[in-house]
């Protein structure tokens, strides 16, 4: 099938042009019109399974939910089950028969159904996020009456806060942390805390996670110090990234004391070291074999060449064995690669943890300090540099 077009005038260009937008807008409300068709359909299915399950119009009322029934979500935290509930509850005496669940990263395949045994108005979910993380929850709540089979799907939307997995507790409750990460800002105090307590400021929590505590102290000291105590180097990071984004902070130095994972740290910076003088050894080793099958490969090729069998059955079965050694060396060099990259991996997170104690300048300023450190080896300037975040640090 072969159309022919006429060329259109000048004046002419703008309507047409209107005309594939407004034909585009036609197709929108023509499948806008399809959908609100199918559910309507669906609806009015649903209504007939009702009338058939309810004879009369009373029975059809224990059926069908009220209209102003609505759900309400708030979050709950439960330190004996060492989690945080979701809470879903309904405004009257409609049951929840089901939750549905959907988030990124919450969850192990992003989504998550609850039920009980026993329906009611209430239900708690709980939830136990691996890291802190926020999380926006797309929620689909299915109510009905006690009686009926056919449920009504609410949708709601909630957004897990990031540090949901702490509880305020009371100073006196748990240990201080030993480690901690301190700097100053230019904000005042009252921004976060009461009028009443403007010269200071201090709170704890624990964690659901594993029970650890932790700590956030404020004081106007030198225009405003702050003092986050942790023993997990991670979670003082998010914290202080956080606290900056909501107060603006765009640089920041920090000084930084964890002794205990500079300890784990200094263990791993051993087994690199370890790893590396194995490699070397395994490689040295390898090359020297090496060398070595060439010189039986040639003495079994002249033994054939001299007819001489009983050489040439010698020089093949040594051969043969030193193949074997190969083959396991080959097998300790890979494992022991792995063992490297895996320790390598965790010098880097190490790195970046430091450098998450800081905003700014400061932050690409100890990542690079901390890398030129590790190529000089110079340790010591390593752990200073930490420490203190500065870049000084490394020429000492």
């Amino acid at each position: 099938e072969v159309k022919g077009y006429t060329p259109g005038d000048s004046d002419s260009k703008g309507n047409l042009m209107d005309t594939n937008v407004e034909e585009e807008s036609l197709v929108d409300l023509s499948q806008r019109k399809q959908e609100l068709l199918f559910e309507l359909q669906q609806y009015e299915s649903n209504m007939k399974s009702v009338s058939k399950q309810a004879g009369n119009p009373a029975e059809q009322a224990g059926v069908v939910i009220p209209a102003s029934t609505r759900v309400t979500s708030m979050l709950e935290m439960n330190p004996s089950k060492q989690c945080c509930e979701l809470v879903l509850s309904t405004n009257n005496e409609c049951v929840i028969k089901g939750v549905i669940i959907f988030a990124e990263q919450l969850f192990e395949n992003e989504s998550l159904f609850a039920h009980q045994q026993n329906p009611a108005p209430l239900v708690r979910v709980g939830l136990t996020p691996r890291k802190d993380v926020a999380a926006d929850m797309l929620i689909k709540v299915m109510v009905g009456t006690r009686t009926s089979a056919i449920y009504h799907v609410f949708e709601v939307d909630y957004r897990l806060p990031k540090f949901a997995m702490y509880v305020p507790i009371r100073r006196d409750e748990a240990p201080e942390p030993i480690s901690s990460v301190q700097f100053h800002i230019n904000e005042r105090i009252s921004r976060g805390a009461p009028p009443a307590s403007n010269d200071s400021l201090e709170t704890a929590f624990v964690s659901l996670r594993d029970g650890k505590p932790m700590s956030i102290s404020v004081s106007s000291d030198n225009g405003g110090t702050v003092i986050i105590r942790s023993d997990d180097m991670e979670v003082a990071g998010e914290i202080v990234q956080d606290l900056c984004t909501y107060l603006g902070v765009s640089e920041l130095e920090a000084i930084a004391d964890f002794p205990y994972e500079m300890e784990a740290f200094r263990n791993v910076l051993l087994k690199v070291d370890e790893y590396n003088a194995v490699r070397l050894k395994l490689t040295a080793e390898m090359a020297d074999s090496s060398n070595l099958v060439k010189t039986l490969v040639i003495k079994a090729e002249d033994a054939r060449i001299l007819t001489n069998m009983e050489l040439m059955r010698r020089m093949y079965q040594q051969l043969y064995d030193l193949n074997r050694e190969l083959i396991m060396e080959h097998t300790k060099r890979s494992t022991n690669h792995a063992e490297l990259l895996a320790a390598l991996k965790e010098v880097n997170q190490m790195i970046q943890k430091a450098a998450r104690l800081r905003v700014g300048t400061a932050k690409t300023r100890v990542v690079a300090a901390c890398r030129n450190a590790i190529k000089s080896n110079n340790i010591h300037s390593l752990f200073k540099i930490m420490k203190l975040g500065e870049t000084t640090a490394a020429v000492n």
